[in-house]
C-alpha cells in the first residue's frame, strides 16, 4: 500500500519495500487466523502495520552537530552582545510597556 517507487527511502532505518513486505506477511497471517473471512482486509493491514511499527526499534538518535555561528553577525559581534547583556542586563533588553494600536508605527 505504501509507495515503494522511491529508492533509498527508509522507515526507522528499514527500506520501505522491506517494511511493506513485513506488513503484507503479517496481514496474511492475521487473515489466515480468522479464516480469510472477507471484509476485514483493511483491519488486518492496519493491525499488521501497527504491530510491525511497534516492534521495530526506534531510530538511533543522531549526535548533535557543532553549534554554528550566526551568519548575520560575526563572532566578535556575538561576543560583544553577550558582554553587554552581562554588564548591563537592563539596558541590553529593549522594553516596550505597551502601545495602543492606533499609535503604533506602520509596518513596512
Amino acid at each position: 500500500m505504501a509507495n515503494t517507487n522511491t529508492p533509498g527511502v527508509t522507515w526507522r532505518g528499514l527500506p520501505l519495500e522491506a517494511r511493506e513486505a513485513m506488513i503484507r506477511e503479517a496481514a496474511y497471517y492475521l487473515a489466515e487466523r480468522r479464516g480469510f473471512a472477507p471484509g476485514h482486509e483493511l483491519d488486518d493491514w492496519l493491525a499488521a502495520e501497527a504491530a510491525i511499527d511497534r516492534d521495530l526499534p526506534p531510530p538511533a538518535a543522531e549526535a548533535p552537530g557543532p553549534i554554528q555561528q550566526s551568519g548575520v553577525v560575526g563572532n566578535a559581534t556575538d561576543e560583544a552582545l553577550k558582554r553587554l547583556v552581562r554588564q548591563h542586563p537592563q539596558k541590553a533588553i529593549a522594553r516596550v510597556e505597551g502601545v495602543e494600536p492606533e499609535l503604533a508605527p506602520p509596518r513596512e
